[in-house]
């Protein structure tokens, strides 16, 4: 059997981008690039809203019918409404649909994902690799990057948007402090958000790591194509069998890493007969390697949209800037974490016809570090169809406790008399809602939905439920490798996908 690659990646996302360009640079390695949506080789061919960021777009691209979008569905709670989860299916994968928020995680998250095992994911030693691809626009300093790929710029306070200001000082006189930098380390309260958007134009992983290296001969792409599974000789990993169109194949290389994010890489695992073997027996599939953790620990930020009615006068606003672009970081009552709460300050009353977002003034009101966890199953019917998400958010008290104390706050903080010069009443949740513990309880169980951050289903670490060790590899498995936000131990107290590009150029000096 003649291997035809020296490496294959498995998603051209925020890691797999990053790998193809790194890798690559040694010209005498054979590199195969896989994406299941389409590709855009050139600027000019790329659909305005993948190449651009939110800004003035009615519809983005991660609108629920975007062919761009893998369009997912997921339980939000146990009994819970059935929630949208939008994911990038495109060349640049959810860097090419996201909302360009580029916040890293707190020092403490690093720092516990190295109490889990992982000694070489401390903060300390992960700092060098956030400055390495960031080219931050506004700070020059010890804690920000100037030669990256991925320019960074936040929105100047001269240009900040009524409710965006308004939002702001009602948060000083709250009593949070100003944060005009939230990547600073052990920063905390009220400030504008760090955007990988320029001029409008996204900096997704496509546009920059990709673009740079789509000419070397050594890098091939290939898009449109989907895995099926792993292929095996014992424990060895030797290649892919690929579906494209209706045409199926076999490829094979020296080394197969997955990119495909933490819904797609715990499902080809799975489907490959790698994981615990109740979740796919039943499909058929043949057990390769036993590990209980493969889609166990989903992890995400359960977010609830707080919503105002705005003034009859208020008029959106026109810019290229997010509508989201101000975000209140914060401790809840009686923590041990910090940053466990942010709030997303949303100035625009429109809610592009997706029905879980509420017209009016919003507040996005998202737990930052949960208590609860859930998990990815095989689909009952195909296996290879989209799998079976559960959240279950909002599975401890804690959790449930956290949102109540925060619409509270937020509640005051729409009081404030300059607040009220935009808003009325708080209509999401009503009145009535609000002062019924019990109904509360219930408004929150029946309106979470995602935050777009799904991690952890790959965890890296040494417990019982670890995938990976804390070089990408999987356990047990040889020339098998997961870097995507499926590795992570827990969510991060940020937007995941600083992280992840993090981790992709961190991990490749831990191969080295």
């Amino acid at each position: 059997m003649k291997n035809i690659y020296d490496t294959v990646i498995v998603g051209s996302g925020s890691a797999g981008s990053i790998l193809a360009n790194r890798l690559s640079n040694d010209s005498n390695r054979n590199i195969l690039l896989i994406e299941a949506g389409n590709d855009y080789s050139n600027e000019e061919s790329i659909p305005e809203n993948i190449y651009y960021g939110h800004g003035n777009l009615d519809l983005p691209a991660s609108y629920d019918s975007d062919p761009h979008n893998w369009s997912y569905r997921g339980e939000s709670t146990d009994g819970g409404p059935e929630i949208r989860i939008p994911r990038g299916k495109v060349i640049g994968g959810s860097s090419s649909i996201n909302a360009q928020i580029l916040l890293r995680g707190v020092r403490d998250d690093y720092d516990r994902w190295a109490e889990f095992g992982n000694e070489e994911w401390t903060f300390e030693k992960v700092l060098p690799y956030f400055k390495k691809f960031e080219k931050d626009l506004d700070f020059s300093d010890d804690y920000h990057g100037q030669d990256g790929y991925i320019k960074v710029k936040r929105v100047p306070e001269n240009e900040w948007d009524d409710v965006h200001r308004a939002f702001y000082n009602s948060c000083i006189d709250y009593g949070f402090p100003s944060c005009p930098d939230h990547n600073k380390p052990d920063s905390t309260g009220v400030g504008p958000l760090a955007f990988n958007q320029i001029d409008g134009v996204r900096q997704s992983t496509s546009l920059t790591y990709l673009a740079d290296v789509r000419h070397r001969p050594n890098l091939n792409i290939k898009s449109n194509t989907y895995v099926s599974k792993i292929l095996f000789d014992g424990i060895k990993a030797i290649g892919l069998e690929l579906k494209s169109k209706s045409e199926q194949f076999e490829i094979y290389a020296e080394q197969i890493i997955l990119c495909a994010g933490a819904i797609e890489s715990p499902k080809i695992l799975l489907n490959s007969g790698v994981g615990d073997p109740d979740k796919f027996i039943n499909h058929g599939i043949k057990p390769v390697i036993d590990l209980p953790g493969v889609g166990k620990n989903l992890r995400d930020h359960p977010m609830a949209y707080i919503a105002w009615e705005p003034k009859s006068d208020y008029q959106n606003p026109t810019t290229n800037y997010s509508r989201v672009a101000m975000s209140l970081r914060y401790t809840s009552k009686d923590s041990n974490f910090k940053n466990d709460m942010i709030v997303y300050m949303n100035s625009s009353t429109k809610n592009n016809g997706n029905p879980e977002v509420p017209n009016g003034i919003k507040a996005n009101l998202t737990l930052n570090l949960e208590e609860s966890s859930g998990e990815i199953f095989l689909n009952d019917q195909d296996p290879t169809d989209y799998p079976r998400l559960f959240y279950n958010y909002l599975d401890t008290e804690n959790d449930v406790n956290r949102f109540i104390e925060g619409i509270n706050i937020l509640e005051e903080i729409g009081n404030h008399n300059e607040f009220q010069k935009y808003v009325g009443d708080m209509i999401h949740p009503n009145i009535d809602i609000r002062k019924d513990d019990k109904l509360l309880k219930k408004w929150l169980h029946g309106k979470m939905v995602t935050g777009h951050h799904s991690s952890g289903t790959c965890k890296m670490g040494n417990d019982p439920l670890a995938v990976v060790d804390q070089t990408g590899s999987v356990i047990g498995a040889e020339n098998l490798k997961v870097v995507d936000a499926s590795i992570m131990p827990d969510c991060i107290r940020a937007n995941t996908n600083a992280t992840v590009m993090l981790i992709a150029e961190r991990i490749i000096d831990l191969w080295e």
